[in-house]
């Protein structure tokens, strides 16, 4: 009666042979015939990526060989592009300058780019007592720092009349490690290097007297702006330091110059 209510009208009895098919709907990842399923207990032998059958054919690049011509070509054109005006991109250009120049000839040691404000510079400054600052140049060779030093504090001894016990000194070079030309022939970023380098280290302090040792010196003060403080205090200009120390004559001569700017 139960089979009846589901809709089975008839049935074969549990002693008779069904014959029948069953009939699924398709599976598109279908199992092809005669092929055994592997089961937990068999292994699964493990794929060896280094095997070289497994590696894909790779064709084989010809190699060109560059025309020395055309490489200097190359080359020529990079140059014509960052001698190019100031429309050039200065910061896209760096790093091909820095790749190329090492075939590159060296650039002039002055008057970079028509610059005026000779370069390469190297000028070392003294603050002395609070009260006075020497600023010299410096060849790029130069290594006598402790004769240096004995001198400028003689200097700040005689000219303030008293012992020297607070000092400091420092450097300034430029473009130091700056290898781009459009850079180094900037002459508002020397100037602004130059003015930093004096501001730390008089720390926001005004000397009484300024000495002018060497005629770098005086280029790069002469750029600073009318209104700097350094423009208006009493200066005196004589030969650089070093020069004092392979002349002692030129010693008597700065020290005649520094009497006469320092007496009123």
């Amino acid at each position: 009666r139960c089979l009846a209510d589901l809709g089975v009208v008839s049935w074969f009895q549990q002693d008779e042979p069904v014959n029948g098919a069953v009939w699924l709907a398709p599976n598109p990842w279908q199992m092809p015939e005669n092929v055994a399923v592997s089961s937990p207990s068999m292994p699964i032998p493990e794929l060896d990526m280094e095997d070289e059958t497994f590696t894909p054919h790779q064709p084989s690049v010809p190699v060109v060989p560059v025309d020395e011509k055309q490489k200097d070509a190359s080359v020529a054109n990079l140059r014509r592009q960052l001698d190019a005006g100031p429309e050039v991109i200065v910061e896209d250009l760096q790093p091909i300058e820095e790749e190329i120049a090492t075939i590159q000839a060296p650039v002039a040691e002055v008057d970079i780019a028509g610059a005026r404000l000779p370069m390469p510079v190297h000028l070392c400054a003294y603050w002395l007592a609070e009260q006075l600052l020497i600023i010299t140049d410096l060849p790029r060779s130069f290594a006598d720092q402790e004769a240096l030093d004995k001198l400028s504090l003689s200097l700040a001894k005689a000219l303030l009349k008293e012992d020297i016990s607070a000092w400091q000194s420092a450097h300034f070079q430029w473009p130091g490690k700056l290898t781009n030309r459009h850079l180094m022939a900037r002459l508002d970023w020397a100037v602004g290097g130059f003015e930093q380098f004096i501001a730390n280290q008089l720390d926001a302090a005004l000397p009484a007297k300024l000495i002018v040792a060497g005629e770098q010196s005086r280029a790069y003060l002469d750029e600073l702006n009318e209104q700097h403080p350094l423009r208006h205090i009493p200066t005196a200009n004589v030969h650089s330091l070093p020069q004092m120390l392979r002349i002692p004559e030129l010693r008597k001569e700065a020290w005649g110059v520094m009497q006469s700017s320092f007496s009123s």
